[in-house]
């Protein structure tokens, strides 16, 4: 009863600070959410390299992580209110559902990735941990290392999350498709943000923020912490490959029939991945 109170305490300041906050600036408040490890980065750097590359065209490297942070560095369930550097949007993140605070955003930006990988990037992320998995209950943490009691534990919060989120996004954002067709994906974004459109600086953004490109610049920017903390309590490597079907080659077959059983809608959303 206490832990629930002070949360709902902490999301009505969050809710009154942003309020005041977003009130006062003209221009187009942004959201973008996503469940850990959907590819929000990813976007993110499609995004900002996009920007960055708007203002120096003759951009020909990707921005580093910390550049990416520094420049969106809003975080919804924070609360913060850093106004954005000149030539960037306002622009929020999130990993967290709060329908109050969600309708303080004029255009909303719901990015997912089939559960399997999610589920499966998320385990490497909060394992490779000083401690890991310190944010679940202590009394699972031990059978949480075994990847796919993880997945199973963990797939009815990714379930909940999607179908919470579909219902207040104003654009839907599909990881598959988005590796399938990269620059129409991109594209529909940047029409929806009303940013002005290059389809050259497109082609280009998407370059600089493939994964290829984006880990080749963590490790000599000596960046691999990622979003992850960078205290040194992270050990792992946030950007791991970003490929699909990872779960083929990870699961048992048990674990994925699961989850398809669990979430059936995962061959139409995710075709071609599973036979």
């Amino acid at each position: 009863m206490i832990t629930w109170l002070k949360d709902k305490y902490y999301w009505f300041e969050n809710y009154k600070t942003l309020k005041t906050y977003l009130s006062n600036r003209k221009e187009s408040k942004v959201l973008l959410f996503g469940y850990p490890k959907s590819g929000n980065t990813w976007l993110r750097f499609l995004l900002y390299n996009y920007r960055t590359l708007l203002l120096n065209p003759k951009e020909k490297e990707t921005i580093t992580y910390d550049r990416l942070n520094a420049l969106q560095n809003n975080i919804m369930d924070r609360g913060t209110i850093f106004s954005p550097e000149e030539g960037f949007p306002l622009f929020y993140r999130t990993h967290k559902i709060y329908k109050k605070t969600y309708n303080l955003f004029e255009k909303k930006i719901f990015i997912h990735r089939n559960p399997l990988d999610t589920l499966i990037s998320a385990y490497y992320f909060y394992k490779e941990r000083e401690e890991p998995f310190l944010d679940d209950p202590k009394n699972i943490r031990r059978e949480l290392h075994d990847i796919d009691f993880y997945v199973s534990y963990k797939i009815d919060s990714w379930i909940k999350f999607y179908n919470r989120s579909i219902k207040y996004a104003d654009l839907i954002m599909n990881y598959t498709k988005m590796r399938r067709y990269p620059e129409k994906s991109f594209i529909k974004l940047i029409s929806f943000l009303d940013w002005d459109f290059d389809a050259e600086l497109v082609r280009k953004s998407i370059e600089l923020s493939s994964f290829e490109e984006v880990k080749k610049m963590s490790e000599e920017k000596k960046q691999k912490y990622g979003n992850g903390p960078k205290d040194g309590k992270f050990k792992g490597i946030f950007a791991r490959s970003g490929k699909e079907a990872q779960f083929k080659y990870e699961l048992k077959k048990e674990t994925i029939n699961l989850v398809l059983e669990r979430f059936p809608r995962f061959k139409h959303l995710y075709p071609n991945l599973i036979e």
